[in-house]
C-alpha cells in the first residue's frame, strides 16, 4: 500500500540575496541567510510545519520536520497523486498581479526576434552569457513567425563581458540580426563585447536592470507573457516543458 504522503525534494540553486530576519526553525534560516524571503507559514499534514517562501522571484514551498532539525524543499503528494504544494502556494503565495507593467515593458528599449504584426508577444530578460537564457531563445525559435515574437530586453550581470555584449547587440545595425548570430553562437562566446559603452546605451541598460527589480525578477531569463485568460504571468529562469508550451505554443494564450 502506498503512503498516504510522500515527499519530493527539489533542487534550488541557491545565491546571495538579501537575508530576512526571522524567528524560524534553524533549517528554514539557513534558507533565508541564502536568500529566501518567507511570506507565510503553516500546518502541514503529516506534523510538518509548512512554509511559503519566494527564492530568485520563484514561489517554494518548504516544509519542516517535527523535530525542527530537517528541512524537505519541494513538492508535497497525497496517496492520489495531488500535488499539496501548488494548493499550499495558491493558498498563502498568490502571485502577484503583473498586469499594469505590461505597457511599462512596451516601452522598453527591446530587441523583437519575430515579425511585428504576430499575434502573440513574449517579453523576456535577456542577459548573453546567461545559458539558460540561450536554451530559452532555442526553445523560441520553431514558434518564431506570425503567431509569436519573442522581445528580448537586454542586460549585463551575469559576467564582466555581459555589460559589453547586451551594448554590442544594442549598438549594432540591426540589433535583430547581431541577437540572432550572438545566440546561434552562443557556445562559442557570440559577439564581440563594446570596449567603450555609450552613455546613452549604459542609460538603457540600467533601466532594463532597475525594472527587473521592480518586478522582483531576481535571475534570467525573467519571462513575462500573458496567460489565456490575458493576465500577465511570469517565469523565471528555464521553463518546464509544460509552462514553456503555454509560454510559446501559438493559441495557447491571449493576443498580445
Amino acid at each position: 500500500m502506498q503512503q498516504p504522503t510522500r515527499l519530493l525534494v527539489g533542487a534550488a540553486l541557491l545565491t546571495g540575496l538579501a537575508a530576512q530576519a526571522g524567528d524560524y526553525p534553524d533549517p528554514v534560516q539557513a534558507m533565508v541567510l541564502q536568500g529566501a524571503r518567507i511570506e507565510a507559514e503553516f500546518k502541514a499534514p503529516g506534523g510538518l510545519q509548512g512554509f511559503a517562501a519566494r527564492f530568485r522571484g520563484q514561489p517554494l514551498t518548504l516544509y519542516v520536520t517535527p523535530d525542527g532539525e530537517h528541512l524537505i524543499v519541494g513538492s508535497m503528494l497525497d496517496g492520489e497523486g495531488r500535488n499539496l504544494s501548488q494548493q499550499h502556494l495558491e493558498q498563502y503565495l498568490p502571485e502577484p498581479s503583473f498586469d499594469d507593467h505590461w505597457a511599462v515593458l512596451e516601452k522598453t528599449h527591446w530587441v523583437a526576434d519575430g515579425p511585428d504584426d504576430a499575434r502573440r508577444v513574449v517579453y523576456v530578460f535577456t542577459d548573453p552569457n546567461c545559458p539558460y537564457c540561450n536554451a530559452f531563445w532555442q526553445a523560441a525559435r520553431p514558434h518564431i513567425g506570425p503567431e509569436l515574437q519573442v522581445r528580448h530586453l537586454l542586460v549585463g550581470l551575469l559576467s564582466p563581458t555581459s555589460m559589453g555584449k547586451a551594448a554590442a547587440i544594442l549598438d549594432a545595425d540591426d540589433p535583430a540580426a547581431a541577437l540572432e548570430h550572438h545566440e546561434r553562437h552562443h557556445r562559442e562566446g557570440g559577439i564581440e563585447p563594446l570596449a567603450e559603452i555609450p552613455r546613452e546605451l549604459q542609460r538603457q541598460l540600467s533601466e532594463h536592470t532597475s525594472l527587473m527589480a521592480e518586478l522582483d525578477a531576481h535571475g534570467t531569463p525573467a519571462i513575462f507573457y500573458r496567460d489565456a485568460e490575458g493576465r500577465v504571468r511570469r517565469v523565471i529562469g528555464m521553463p518546464p516543458e509544460d509552462r514553456l508550451q503555454e509560454i510559446l505554443h501559438p493559441g495557447s494564450g491571449a493576443e498580445n
